[in-house]
């Protein structure tokens, strides 16, 4: 793939994540649907932090629902991401930088397999 196409793709991956981060704020789709819906097989710093802070955000719904200050922050920090990456930006370095090390080795989501399939069957049962 040419280094254009694949900042193309990487653009319409940073976009299609921001719509989808400002979809789940708004509640048109749940933490757990945007999971399922997030952008799969892209190698970007800015998807691989979007990810994690959704992974994040997902599981925290219990402690969102009992601290509504917590809730405000990290809904603040959902429309901050999302507001940059739907423009198909690169997040600002302050926010790379925080998450290099810290997150470097966090799996980014891949296309789905038969097994991915199954655990994504499972994952609604709980």
């Amino acid at each position: 793939m040419a280094d254009s196409d694949l900042n193309s793709l990487i653009r319409i991956a940073r976009e299609a994540t921001g719509k989808l981060f400002y979809s789940m704020i708004k509640g048109a789709v749940t933490s757990r649907e945007a999971v399922d819906y997030f952008p799969r097989n892209i190698e970007d710093k800015s998807i691989k932090i979007a990810w994690h802070a959704l992974l994040h955000y997902d599981a925290d719904e219990e402690i969102r629902q009992k601290d509504p200050e917590y809730a405000q922050e990290q809904i603040k920090y959902i429309e901050l991401l999302g507001g940059i990456l739907s423009k198909g930006e690169e997040l600002p370095q302050n926010i790379l930088d925080e998450y290099e090390e810290i997150y470097k080795d966090t799996p980014l989501p891949k296309k789905y397999n038969f097994w991915g399939t199954i655990r994504s069957i499972f994952r609604f049962l709980d």
